[in-house]
């Protein structure tokens, strides 16, 4: 299983507009639509998305490219998005995300999960199987792409960093 891990687009909260649900700002969108050119060739087999709107935003660029649903998974919100969490509260909600991913899709199944920046990073950890450090981060930028790989080597479960934070499709905004 391949997991691509990506952090939505620039919103209207990286920009200082202070709302409840931000949505995409213009570059946000461009950059959306860009990765979802980048991503337009990779096998897959689902979209995931935080119920926020900036992370659905972001990913209905490559649903609508690749006529595939986006399966909003609540797990995936932003850190405080719903209330005060500990960070040893996100790590584990990250820990169940990677658990339940790996559970429904499967081994030879690659997912796509679009969530946020301070998330990601517990999410990243979790996926490759690091529990604390709380002082080590994975840095998003937006629409930053991770790739987690699941992989059996000589018969024996590995886990591959394949990509972190790569923003490759923007070289060109």
């Amino acid at each position: 299983m391949d997991l691509y891990i990506i952090r939505h687009g620039e919103s209207q909260g990286n920009v200082g507009i202070e709302v409840d649900d931000p949505h995409l700002t213009e570059l946000g969108q461009k950059q959306a639509e860009l990765l979802a050119l980048r991503l337009r060739n990779i096998n897959f087999d689902a979209i995931l998305s935080s119920p926020l709107t900036r992370a659905v935003q972001t990913a209905t660029p490559l649903a609508e490219l690749r006529g595939k649903d986006i399966t909003v998974l609540h797990e995936l919100h932003e850190v405080g998005a719903y209330g005060e969490e500990s960070l040893a509260d996100v790590q584990k909600r990250a820990e169940r995300v990677v658990k339940k991913i790996r559970a429904e899709y499967g081994e030879k199944e690659n997912v796509i999960a679009f969530a946020h920046g301070t998330f990601n990073n517990h999410f990243i950890k979790a996926a490759c199987g690091i529990t604390s450090g709380e002082d080590f981060n994975f840095c998003q930028e937006n629409t930053g792409v991770t790739i987690v790989r699941f992989i059996i080597d000589n018969g024996k479960p590995r886990i591959k960093l394949e990509l972190a934070n790569c923003g490759k499709h923007l070289e060109n905004l």
